[in-house]
């Protein structure tokens, strides 16, 4: 959803280093517009995780949600207004599985992208499970009336060996169409897959391999520390592009607050936040 402008857009010329701008932010490994606020945390990694997360970063993940949730995003890339993301998304539990939505929006007055994910994660066996998702986006230039839309899907997996560790996988695009085949980022594809290792029952180290045919090998690392049954912290990092990243949650019965910063030496500092409800 986007929220209407103030202001209109006096100088045109802006759209130009905006533009260029949102598209570092299409190719972060993985990630489709916008990054989840813990998944940005701990540094990009998503493969093991559950939760909302898991509609556009790795579907199998819905199967282990334990309660069916409505979540709104927010992130603004290096503090430019033009860039913010907002999105909502739905997951909900389906007997042995769930089902999720995501919709996204991201533009300048006039230029919009927009992206939608229908997920549905299923439990094969007790530990094991398989997802798969549908992604929608579409490019628009509403006063021209010029739409560059295009599809493709994913499919992931996750595996709980035990207490401490947790495997997860996901294939990102591996086949896809587009109106508009001269942009390669929207359709190049994407492996990641990594690991969870649980110790001290109250801390949670994530490290992930992602690689892209155009980036190469990405290293993602990052650390979840539970404080309290209301607090938790979380920092990451990964190596290309090079980043740091941290965050906090704040958990109760039925709402999860999240606030996280990413932190890029070459492009500033990106906010992310969310705000769940769990029923």
């Amino acid at each position: 959803m986007i929220f209407p402008r103030k202001w209109i857009l006096k100088r045109p010329g802006i759209v130009i280093p905006v533009f260029f701008l949102s598209l570092v932010q299409v190719e972060c490994p993985g990630q489709v517009y916008w990054q989840e606020a813990a998944s940005a945390a701990l540094g990009g990694c998503f493969v093991t995780r559950q939760g909302y997360s898991c509609v556009n970063q790795n579907p199998a993940g819905l199967a282990f949600i334990e309660q069916s949730t409505i979540s709104l995003q927010h992130s603004r890339p290096y503090w430019i207004n033009e860039l913010g993301t907002s999105a909502i998304s739905g997951q909900f539990l389906m007997g042995t599985g769930a089902f999720g939505f995501s919709l996204a929006a991201q533009g300048l007055r006039g230029f919009t992208k927009s992206s939608l994910w229908l997920s549905y994660g299923l439990r094969l066996y007790p530990g094991v499970s398989a997802g798969v998702g549908l992604h929608f986006w579409n490019s628009a230039l509403f006063e021209k009336l010029v739409y560059a839309p295009g599809c493709s899907f994913a499919i992931g997996l996750q595996i709980t060996v035990n207490e401490q560790w947790k495997l997860g996988a996901r294939l990102f695009h591996p086949a896809g169409w587009s109106s508009c085949p001269k942009r390669p980022f929207q359709n190049q594809m994407a492996l990641a897959s990594g690991f969870a290792f649980s110790f001290l029952q109250t801390g949670i180290l994530f490290a992930e391999l992602h690689a892209e045919p155009e980036t190469g090998i990405v290293l993602c690392g990052g650390l979840e520390w539970s404080f309290s049954r209301h607090t938790v912290l979380r920092t990451g990092i990964c190596h290309k592009p090079l980043s740091f990243s941290w965050g906090l949650s704040l958990i109760f019965t039925r709402w999860v607050a999240e606030l996280s910063f990413l932190y890029r030496p070459d492009t500033g500092l990106s906010p992310h936040t969310s705000l769940t409800h769990a029923w």
